[in-house]
């Protein structure tokens, strides 16, 4: 009798397999680099999700919630900015979510991913696959130099899609220089549309610059540049009707362009370029005073001194490095100085914002490549350098952890407080009925901090979004009342009070003298967001017409003593209060005209 035998490899239960392509495998930098990318990414992600919206991160979810998605919103100018990709990122999420951190920083954190791949491929197609580019990469991605432009939400709506567009035209750029083919031509405009919606002051010098410059300096020099003429013509087809359009569109008037005097410049160049960039550049500052760089006079000579000497010591090995360095220099002063100069010039402490640097991150990994990896043979050169390489990287890691975390944790008190606000006030107005009346107030400070003045900071700009449609516009055209509530300090239902214009008839007089059927008191309004009112006795149920400059609008009256309160927006010298119909008498025996605040 025979026997069966069966093989255990035929009779194995199937299982689930993931094969990783074989040119992934072999391909070690492109693994070392998508690690490093992952690993930026988690602890990115780990400092976003201690945060919560700040500043003008409120004003761009507002503006979203309030205008539709199309042109006029997408060219609205934010002082002397347009950014067209910020806001549409914004109307997304705000659509998707009405002040959901989570699906805002995931949002955010996306495009940060994509960046960091584009830079990773714009390092691979100029070095080629070696591994000197992983040091540079690493670089970019866990500088300090990128955190506060990017944990700021409304910040990094701006610097991270103008990173993704320099670092995609940067390389379709080279490889049209080195094949002349029309696809990558046509690959450069498009990424240069995309620097121009998505920050074109710094756009529409930084792409060309380095561009211009690395041809130079790198791609074959002026034989290449004459034969790009062709592209340089297509860039200048670009820039123009962008150039007209920011032009027509931008709005200087919140924030004016001023050249500060020569004293105030310089100021300004040594502690931008002097002390933020390169304190925070190497892993610093060391120190924080809200999103300023507060760096000691120790960790200050340190940055210089290691950022002076690797530069010596790239150029003393390598003649030509001097040129990397060159670009690197007119790239901080033509993008990142001169623009924030002119913005912010007047402010000396806004030098210290490591914010306007972000997108210098890139450049000077860029700039590092350059000087390290023009030839072959640097892997025998880091072989013999592979301690101290590796113990300087080791320290600005570690050094770039303890500021990310000092950094973020220093805001993690406030964004509590304004999570906290947010999410009570959310609840607050869910429950209202439609038809109350809540009056315009400007928020906590500890909620906003500094969100802006006006419009920009009161709740029928901020706080209108999270109400139910109904109640929303009410808020945002709120009516005369004679019951207006607010929110209190921590975002429940309140009553109000007005500060601090009270004004009553003369000594003796019992109500505010009518003449042909109007009563006029002498009422002071400068124009700015506040709230009028008036008292009376003895009232008859109807309305009466109120007029305040040239803006008239009709108030309740009840029955009996009461009250009737009106936001204000104009200019006046008096309150005309006539009553309906004109015979009716009504006695105001007392006006109010102020800022508006909770009761509680």
């Amino acid at each position: 009798m025979g026997s069966t035998r069966h093989s255990t490899a035929n009779t194995a239960a199937p299982g689930f397999e993931i094969r990783i392509p074989g040119w992934f495998r072999k391909d070690y930098v492109r693994l070392a680099a998508f690690a490093l990318i992952a690993a930026s990414l988690v602890w990115k992600g780990s400092l976003f999700a201690r945060g919560y919206f700040f500043g003008d991160d409120f004003n761009f979810v507002a503006r979203a919630s309030e205008q539709g998605f199309g042109f006029d919103y997408l060219t609205s100018s934010y002082g002397p900015k347009l950014l067209p990709v910020g806001f549409a990122v914004a109307w997304v999420v705000t659509r998707l979510g009405v002040y959901d951190w989570t699906l805002a920083w995931a949002a955010l954190l996306a495009l940060q991913a994509a960046t960091s791949f584009a830079v990773y491929r714009m390092l691979r197609t100029i070095f080629g696959a070696r591994a000197g580019i992983v040091l540079p990469l690493a670089f970019y991605l866990f500088t300090p130099l990128t955190l506060p432009g990017l944990l700021w939400w409304a910040a990094g709506l701006e610097s991270v899609p103008l990173q993704l567009a320099i670092a995609l035209a940067l390389t379709s750029h080279v490889l049209w220089v080195r094949t002349g083919r029309l696809p990558h031509a046509v690959a450069a405009c498009c990424w240069l549309v995309l620097g121009f919606a998505s920050y074109f002051l710094k756009a529409a010098v930084a792409i060309p610059l380095l561009a211009l410059l690395v041809t130079l300096a790198y791609e074959g020099g002026r034989p290449a540049l004459r034969h790009a003429v062709p592209l340089w013509t297509a860039y200048a087809a670009v820039f123009i009707p962008c150039a007209v359009l920011y032009a027509a569109r931008a709005d200087t008037s919140d924030q004016p362009v001023v050249v500060p005097p020569l004293d105030d410049s310089l100021l300004f160049l040594g502690r931008l370029l002097g002390r933020t960039y390169p304190s925070v550049a190497v892993g610093g500052p060391g120190g924080w005073l809200g999103g300023l760089a507060d760096p000691t006079a120790l960790v200050q000579v340190v940055a210089v001194a290691l950022l002076l000497g690797f530069a010596l010591f790239t150029i003393v090995r390598r003649p030509g490095a001097w040129r990397a360095w060159a670009i690197l220099v007119a790239y901080l002063v033509l993008v990142d100085y001169l623009p924030v100069l002119l913005g912010r010039g007047t402010f000396e402490l806004q030098a210290l914002e490591p914010r306007y640097l972000a997108d210098a991150a890139l450049a000077t990994a860029l700039c590092a490549a350059f000087a390290t990896l023009t030839d072959t043979g640097e892997r025998a050169a880091i072989g013999r350098l592979a301690p101290v390489v590796g113990l300087l990287t080791g320290a600005f890691l570690v050094a770039s952890f303890l500021s990310g975390e000092t950094y973020a944790g220093g805001f993690e008190a406030q964004r509590v407080k304004a999570e906290t606000y947010m999410n009570t006030a959310r609840a607050t107005l869910a429950a209202l009925p439609p038809t109350t009346d809540l009056y315009p107030q400007r928020l906590p400070t500890d909620v906003l901090v500094y969100a802006g003045v006006g419009e920009a900071n009161l709740s029928t700009h901020i706080l209108s979004p999270l109400a139910p449609p109904a109640l929303r516009e009410r808020m945002r055209h709120p009516r005369p009342s004679a019951t207006p509530k607010m929110l209190d300090p921590q975002g429940r239902l309140t009553g109000f009070h007005v500060c601090c214009g009270y004004i009553v008839p003369d000594q003796g007089t019992r109500c505010f003298p009518a003449s042909g059927g109007a009563i006029t008191i002498a009422f002071g309004s400068s124009g700015d967001p506040e709230v009028g009112g008036f008292h009376y006795l003895d009232g008859v149920a109807g309305t009466a017409t109120v007029q305040v400059g040239d803006v008239a609008f009709d108030v309740p009256i009840g029955a009996g003593d009461g009250s009737a309160y009106f936001p204000l927006e104009e200019k006046g010298s008096a309150l005309v209060v006539k009553p309906n119909p004109p015979l009716t008498q009504l006695c105001v025996n007392a006006a109010v005209l102020g800022a508006a605040g909770p009761s509680s």
